[in-house]
């Protein structure tokens, strides 16, 4: 900018902030007076048990010695190219999954195995493209070329459908690969499920067009993960998703949908506002007050609505109900609490599925004060999550040769390279973030 553009943004700037009431103490008891009424009945989104916030030192979280996991955790994660786009139509991505094992001591031997999927969409009549495995007997890598079906629907940002599909099966199929080594803990970076696609398999089975209509892949991505949630609770091992970034808005809806079906009003007899966006904001929010040696959380609660406007009373799993072991898809629900770091103030969402803690009040504690204890060790994502995601990442120098390869196809140059939203992205294809 040059000198008066700044200044005018500066006049601007000030007048904005002169009108937005002080954060602070205030602003948090108020988040805090909205978060009691999460008790009630509806909007999606109901409370275990009644709701509540805590803080807890960091020292006695690293420090809890009831872990009936006591040895190591570990933890998937899959890096993305991120979907590349040809000027002859093609697109493609590939994705890279690697088991992340922390604690001090362990066996890291798991870790030199890994899992590629290649995901090409080509539109093409002439091309002969078709689903390959690869491996190599000397190596614990194992690949496969997978060929993108859009099923009809050419709405879509087919760029994001292909990387989404790359590396949730990637993520998935090494997972469930990899389960013979896992004995304890496993966290997944992002969500229980591939909600993305999980979306497009809801969308067929209400006779809605979408990639799952012709093409089987997507239910199998979201029957990988559902053998390892599973496999990890037959044998007493949980599953926990850590979500770090999201702009969902599925706790603050369903808090307004309470106040407003209960008739909630404030001492001047007034429906109160719920002025947040997303989930994320407000919990930043009601968890505001600890320490930098303090950890703040809330208490758990259960998604009962997929939160997609057209299948928002579905259960999530609707679709494999026949298939799943140990109870109904409702069982299966993402059972999820909040936790806000000291320093920076980031907000993680931890999952897990509501079977594993709905019935027992123990297991429930224990699962959390696990999440914590790993977070509270490094004032981040638990150590396994930061190795599955440092040993699973591809370099700009690796993606320069992966795209190198391509001599057939000329990458197209997006002359809006700053990163302004299509309309594809403001749209939206995915009803969560992982």
């Amino acid at each position: 900018m040059d000198a008066q553009a700044l200044s005018l943004v500066r006049a601007i700037c000030g007048r904005i902030d002169e009108h937005v009431p002080r954060q602070g103490r205030e602003q948090a008891d108020y988040a805090r007076q909205l978060f009691e009424h999460l008790d009630k009945p509806g909007g999606g989104v109901e409370s275990i048990d009644e709701p509540w916030i805590a803080k807890t030192p960091i020292a006695d979280l690293g420090n809890w010695s009831d872990d009936p996991w006591e040895g190591p955790s570990y933890a998937i994660d899959a890096s993305t190219l991120t979907g590349t786009e040809y000027t002859n139509g093609l697109i493609m991505d590939t994705a890279y999954a690697k088991l992340g094992v922390g604690g001090i001591g362990v066996d890291r031997e798991a870790e030199r195995a890994g899992t590629v999927k290649t995901v090409v969409y080509f539109d093409e009549g002439e091309s002969s493209i078709r689903g390959e495995e690869f491996s190599d007997p000397d190596s614990p890598v194992e690949g496969e070329l997978v060929t993108y079906d859009a099923g009809g629907d050419s709405t879509q940002n087919l760029s994001k459908a292909v990387s989404s599909v790359a590396q949730s099966l990637a993520e998935g199929e090494h997972a469930r690969r990899m389960l013979d080594e896992v004995d304890g803990p496993l966290f997944l970076d992002g969500s229980l499920y591939p909600l993305g696609v999980l979306y497009w398999v809801l969308l067929d089975n209400a006779g809605i067009t979408s990639p799952a209509a012709s093409w089987d892949i997507p239910r199998e991505i979201v029957a990988n993960y559902i053998d390892v949630v599973e496999t990890q609770y037959d044998r007493g091992y949980p599953v926990v998703g850590v979500v770090k970034t999201s702009t969902t808005a599925q706790l603050v809806d369903s808090l307004e949908e309470k106040i407003r079906q209960h008739g909630v009003v404030d001492e001047n007899g007034l429906r109160p506002d719920v002025s947040w966006t997303r989930d994320h904001q407000y919990i930043a929010e009601v968890l505001q007050g600890g320490t930098l040696n303090d950890l703040t959380y809330t208490s758990w609660f259960v998604s009962t609505e997929l939160g997609a406007g057209r299948l928002g009373d579905t259960e999530i799993l609707e679709p494999f109900a026949e298939d799943l072991e140990f109870g109904e898809p409702g069982d299966y629900r993402r059972a999820f609490f909040y936790v806000r770091l000291p320093r920076q103030g980031f907000v993680f969402r931890v999952e897990t599925p509501l079977l594993f803690v709905l019935d027992d009040e123990e297991v429930r504690d224990e699962i959390q004060n696990k999440a914590l204890k790993e977070i509270a060790k490094r004032r981040d994502v638990p150590q396994a999550v930061k190795r599955a995601d440092r040993i699973a990442g591809i370099s700009q120098g690796n993606r320069k040769t992966i795209r190198g390869v391509l001599e057939s196809s000329a990458p197209t140059q997006n002359y809006n390279w700053d990163g302004r939203w299509s309309q594809d992205d403001l749209n939206g294809m995915e009803p969560d973030d992982e």
